[in-house]
Parts: C-alpha cells; structure tokens; sequence
C-alpha cells in the first residue's frame, strides 16, 4: 500500500527524536502503520492508532498524521523540510 503525504512540520524532541507531520495529499485516510512501513525511505514506527494534530478548538486534524522514525538517531536537519512531497509504503 502507499499514500502520498506533503510534510507540514518537523519536530525534534531532545530524548525522543524526530517527529514528522504530514498532511495526506492522496490516499485512504483510514490506515494503520504496520511493522516495516518507510516514509521517504525512513523506516517509521508502527502505530495501530495514529496520534493526531490538535485544530485550535482540541479537536483532532483527520488530514495532518504524525510519523516518528524508528531510529532515535537524528536524520539530517534537511532530510524532511516543510512543503516536501513523501511517499508513506506500507506492507498490507
């Protein structure tokens, strides 16, 4: 399976590593992250439930995901930058 995401912000927690945000630009939104998924090459942590974006009333952005890479190693500050089309593959 693959889904196409373009990165709206990339956040770097200083003892959890990279956290990704992407908004889905093609595909179906009712997915879950299964062990060997890669985001633009990056193996990512596999998720049953996704963690959501919050909007600015609490409530959760179906079309913003979050993604963190399985390696707590940080990728180059350049790797993922805002506005970058990715590709999320996904074993079914």
């Amino acid at each position: 399976m693959e889904w196409s995401f373009e990165i709206v912000r990339v956040h770097r927690y200083h003892n959890r590593g990279d956290f990704i945000f992407a908004r889905l630009m093609e595909g179906d939104p009712d997915f879950q992250v299964m062990e060997g998924a890669v985001l633009a090459g990056i193996p990512i942590y596999p998720y049953v439930e996704m963690p959501r974006k919050l909007d600015e009333n609490g409530n959760p952005r179906l079309d913003i995901f979050v993604f963190r890479p399985l390696s707590l190693e940080w990728l180059p500050a350049d790797y993922f930058v805002e506005g970058q089309q990715v590709k999320l593959v996904s074993q079914d």
